[in-house]
């Protein structure tokens, strides 16, 4: 049965900063929320300092993980309404000198997650009848950039992959919409902020003058997954202080 008649939401990547922050705010927006990860330590963490939380260690590049949260959520929370896939991976790099194993590894959690997770949980919302899903996908899919360019590919993806979404099964009652941040103070962005000169200048190119907080994503979430933005299908939410515009 699912607790106290709370709508359920699922967010993969909880153990992480943005992820974290997303699960919280939910939460505080009446959700009861699966905060899901690979890393169990850090996402058990998390949903223990939310509310009415649960923790689940699924790493989301594996269906038969994914297919088993669903059977255990079906039995104990009941069906999702919301679906966040905030789990991402980011590093550097160079297009001559990434390895095979390291592409994969970009492509797997960036877009066969966000895909395995889509394919198992619309089953669920197409038996209700409607469903939300917000993607986490990155301003680095809209623009280029240096020594990104597999992460830039992989969040590109997912935009048109959350628009194909809401073209298939808007109709059918699931809203799709993506979201996509651009630097956000977490430790995934250290790769800046070890360079204070450089990274003070960089503030003072955007027109907010700062860095985005995990706060400003998960607000964004809040109104994606609120009924204020019941008209809203398909779209992309850029969440930069600017930074693109």
């Amino acid at each position: 049965m699912q607790k106290e008649n709370k709508k359920v939401a699922i967010v993969t990547g909880a153990g992480g900063g943005i992820g974290a922050g997303i699960s919280k705010k939910l939460a505080d927006d009446g959700y009861r929320v699966v905060c899901v990860d690979r890393n169990f330590e850090a996402v058990s963490r998390v949903a223990a300092g939310i509310e009415d939380a649960i923790a689940y260690q699924v790493d989301v590049t594996i269906e038969t993980d994914i297919l088993n949260l669903q059977s255990e959520l079906l039995k104990t929370v009941g069906a999702p309404t919301l679906l966040v896939n905030a789990a991402g991976i980011f590093f550097l790099h160079d297009v001559v000198t990434l390895t095979e194993e390291s592409f994969d590894k970009i492509i797997d959690v960036n877009l066969k997650g966000t895909f395995f997770m889509c394919k198992i949980f619309i089953q669920d919302f197409l038996v209700a009848g409607s469903g939300n899903i917000i993607n986490i996908a990155s301003t680095a899919g809209l623009k280029s950039g240096t020594n990104r360019a597999v992460y830039s590919a992989s969040k590109a993806a997912v935009i048109v992959f959350t628009r194909s979404i809401s073209a298939d099964y808007g109709p059918r009652g699931i809203r799709a919409n993506c979201i996509c941040p651009g630097l956000i103070d977490t430790p995934m962005a250290n790769w800046i902020k070890e360079d204070t000169a450089k990274f003070r200048a960089w503030e003072k190119t955007i027109p907010a003058q700062r860095v985005g907080t995990v706060e400003d994503v998960a607000n964004a979430v809040s109104f994606l997954a609120s009924d204020s933005s019941s008209y809203v299908y398909g779209e992309t939410l850029v969440v930069d202080g600017g930074g693109i515009s």
